[in-house]
């Protein structure tokens, strides 16, 4: 057995309407927002984000509170990050960033999860061991669960992976397996960090069914 490199987050894969990029759109994140799962933890490209009711976006299930998913961060286009108090784009915005000024607010480009596809890594190696066992998955709903990175302990990160011990035939789950991703990347099956396309299943969007899942 060997294990599957390793990819963060959630990658796009594709539109289900034959598009080249999903939609994007800017949201802000409040002054000193602080994220937390299991520990202080910024915002990466390719973490999941949830609505707040002040306008403000935060990391999915910050504080173990199970959140109505909306998108993904595609990029951290403005951040207080430089040594003289200025900002400017980043690949991750640290925990407890502050700004009082309209030209430092933290800034995001999000995809919506909208109707799109997504690639995401699973996260045990026992559940499913060979191609067909995870075929055998496609149809059925799976939950995310969020295993702390600290890969660089400069920048810590939630770690979205899918809790793939938790498929099933039920709509309160947030992710709908479609397809086995046929990257490179999946080298070995029965190996760590298998590579699956989802679409939302329980979501902000309402066009989709909401978030009660199907």
């Amino acid at each position: 057995m060997a294990d599957n490199r390793k990819k963060y987050g959630i990658r796009f894969h594709s539109t289900q309407g034959g598009g080249g990029r999903p939609a994007c759109l800017e949201a802000l994140v409040a002054s000193a927002y602080a994220g937390d799962h299991g520990g202080s933890v910024g915002i990466a490209i390719g973490d999941p984000v949830d609505y707040l009711a002040t306008g403000f976006v935060e990391l999915t299930n910050d504080t173990a509170t199970r959140d109505t998913l909306f998108g993904v961060v595609m990029s951290v286009s403005n951040a207080k990050v430089d040594i003289n108090g200025k900002a400017k784009p980043a690949n991750y915005l640290p925990s407890g960033t502050t700004y009082s000024l309209e030209e430092t607010t933290s800034r995001l480009i999000v995809a919506p999860f909208s109707d799109h596809y997504w690639e995401m890594d699973v996260d045990d190696a026992v559940t499913a061991t060979t191609l067909a066992a995870y075929r055998a998955f496609v149809g059925e709903n799976v939950d995310m669960v969020f295993v702390r990175d600290t890969s660089n302990p400069d920048k810590p990160k939630c770690g979205p992976v899918l809790d793939i011990s938790t498929h099933a035939a039920t709509a309160a789950l947030m992710w709908r397996i479609v397809a086995v991703s046929k990257t490179r990347e999946n080298q070995d099956f029965s190996g760590a960090n298998v590579k699956l396309i989802v679409q939302l299943n329980q979501g902000f969007d309402p066009t989709l069914n909401g978030v009660t899942g199907m």
